[in-house]
């Protein structure tokens, strides 16, 4: 949804009017602006060159006049021609302060205020009468010829604006339909919509552009219930003919996927969440030695990486004083690069490590670059799925320092720890200093970040928090719980503050193995029975005195007693299994 000088001007004619309105001797201007407003899903077609308003764009109509009759805003007509009251950058605005209770600061405040969305640091009930608005308005999607070239030659982003092909009429009709959005507070940065993605690489990878209609909802439906394996008539099959998307035998092109998840997002609902990863350059040198251990052990089987000859080995000066090597290893079992597991040698059992696939695929685009790879990095190429986001500048610097983002598309190594954030199984570590952090922020609301009193550790845990998916920070600086988040919220309330890891992936292991073996009896509290702790060390795979440790830790931490799971504990394994859910699976492009 983008509403400019003229979108506005029409708008406000066209609500006045009250009435079914006739375009048929209207400028071509107008009716240009009259499609973009259609596309909005804020005007609809009710019969030749006749239109009306809809719902949203009733109380858009409504909601323009009565902030022009009370001086909040200038008449339509007065404004500047480059002044955008309503674009995706304003929607993200207000999505972001809705969860600091309406609060807003600095640029964003500016931003809104001078839009009437804003007044002495507060959403004014416009900006929440916006947003009702936007949830009610439903985009058409229509991609004709021209989109469609535009869209092939279009880099997917992020990028920055001024590098967008100029032409603006198109920019304009993407918008309407959200499938390109631009960053707060400026719309300095833009970036493809997860729609506006998908859409683009069906049309690279074969969709036929004609002179005619290319793509509408219509031919998405049509695609998904190929897609779905339900029946088509003559007359659909051959829409889908024509554009490429099957054979003549009725089976779906392969660039039919991505166009299945554009239904999906289209008709279901878009990406809600932002998932993120981090690893830093000192535990990528881990991960190159373990995997150098291990190809010794092959010579001598006095080599392995257990914690005890890794440490032995790290020749190189450690860069992140916050994290030990013990820490690095549960970090890295963490994000699933690493597991960990039994070894026997000499009659004595140990735990070593070894690399997931994971793993194998970080060090290989850690060869040509040692670099850390950031949370707020990765996830500038993430959020870029959803429906209004597109990263500010600084996280798009960053994502460039890392190599994540060149020439306003997503590098092999962007497109790769993105994979990675939504793919990895997520055991996460919880230092003492994260826990400390979790406990700073409200469990419903949103918190601005300099509100928290940080330390320089403290913020170096709160990146951390974001990178495991615990908690989100927006591009204005707020942070909130996520729904993980929360529920490791409560899984800590009784941890005492002094243990220096409440959670590890050993802790969360034994926990998922004493729940797959426990007896679960009808109050519903999964019990222990004493005869069971064999088959949890057996399920759990680690040697004896890491099991002991990894139970006194649990017991420490008030996740069991001596023969049950607590509250606590049910909801570290309730945060864990949200972590697990996934939104839609994610095409690759």
């Amino acid at each position: 949804m983008v509403i400019t000088k003229r979108h506005a001007t029409l708008l406000k004619k066209l609500y006045e009017s009250g009435t079914e309105f006739d375009v048929s001797s209207w400028e071509t201007f107008d009716k240009e602006t009259l499609w973009h407003l259609e596309l909005a899903g804020l005007v609809k077609p009710v019969g030749v060159e006749m239109y009306d308003l809809t719902f949203a764009g009733n109380i858009l109509g409504e909601t323009l006049i009565e902030m022009v009759e009370r001086r909040i805003l200038k008449d339509p007509q007065e404004w500047d021609d480059s002044f955008r009251w309503i674009g995706s950058e304003v929607i993200s605005m207000i999505r972001y302060s809705k969860s600091a209770l309406s609060k807003v600061r600095g640029n964003i405040m500016e931003a809104l205020e001078k839009r009437g969305f804003a007044k002495e640091g507060i959403l004014t009930p416009y900006a929440h009468t916006l947003d009702e608005i936007y949830n009610a308005a439903h985009p058409r999607l229509v991609i004709n010829s021209k989109i469609a070239n535009y869209l092939r030659k279009l880099l997917p982003g992020p990028g920055e604006s001024n590098s967008l092909p100029l032409e603006g009429e198109v920019l304009l009709q993407l918008e309407s339909m959200r499938m390109i959005a631009f960053s707060v507070p400026k719309s300095d940065i833009y970036a493809l919509t997860g729609l506006g993605q998908q859409i683009r690489a069906a049309l690279l990878k074969g969709l036929v552009v004609t002179d005619e209609l290319v793509l509408n909802e219509i031919v998405l439906d049509t695609v998904a219930k190929v897609y779905r394996g339900e029946n088509v008539s003559d007359f659909e099959k051959n829409v889908l003919f024509e554009r490429g998307l099957i054979d003549w035998t009725g089976q779906l092109h392969p660039m039919a996927e991505h166009l299945y998840l554009a239904w999906r997002i289209y008709r279901e609902g878009p990406y809600m969440t932002t998932p993120s990863f981090q690893i830093s350059e000192d535990e990528v040198q881990v991960l190159r030695l373990i995997k150098t251990l291990w190809k010794e052990h092959e010579k001598n089987p006095d080599i392995f990486p257990e914690e005890k000859q890794i440490k032995e080995r790290v020749n190189w000066e450690w860069k992140r004083k916050d994290l030990t090597i013990k820490l690095a290893l549960y970090n890295l079992e963490g994000f699933g690069l690493l597991k960990s597991r039994e070894h026997t040698h000499g009659g004595r059992k140990t735990l070593v490590y070894e690399l997931t696939e994971h793993g194998e695929e970080v060090l290989e685009d850690q060869k040509s670059r040692l670099r850390t790879i950031t949370g707020m990095g990765v996830k500038s190429i993430t959020m870029t799925r959803k429906e209004f986001a597109a990263p500010n500048v600084e996280w798009y610097e960053q994502a460039r320092v890392e190599g994540l983002v060149s020439d306003s598309a997503p590098t092999s190594s962007g497109y790769l720890y993105a994979k990675l954030s939504t793919t990895v199984e997520r055991r996460p570590l919880i230092t003492k200093t994260e826990m400390k952090v979790l406990r700073k922020i409200p469990f419903k609301t949103g918190v601005f970040v300099e509100d928290l009193n940080l330390s320089e550790d403290e913020r170096i845990a709160l990146d951390s928090l974001e990178a495991k998916n615990l908690v989100e920070i927006f591009p204005t600086n707020l942070v909130t719980l996520t729904t993980a988040g929360q529920l490791m919220k409560r899984a800590l309330s009784a941890a005492p503050d002094d243990v220096e890891s409440p959670v590890t992936p050993l802790v969360i292991r034994l926990l998922q193995s004493i729940r797959k073996i426990g007896v679960q009896p009808k109050e519903k509290r999964i019990r222990i029975n004493p005869e069971s702790w064999k088959f949890i060390e057996r399920e759990l795979g680690v040697d004896p005195e890491t099991f002991d440790d990894t139970i006194n830790l649990c017991r420490i931490s008030k996740f069991i007693t001596e023969n049950a799971l607590t509250e606590a504990g049910t909801a570290l394994l309730m945060a864990i299994d949200e972590l697990a859910k996934r939104e839609y699976p994610w095409v690759e492009i």
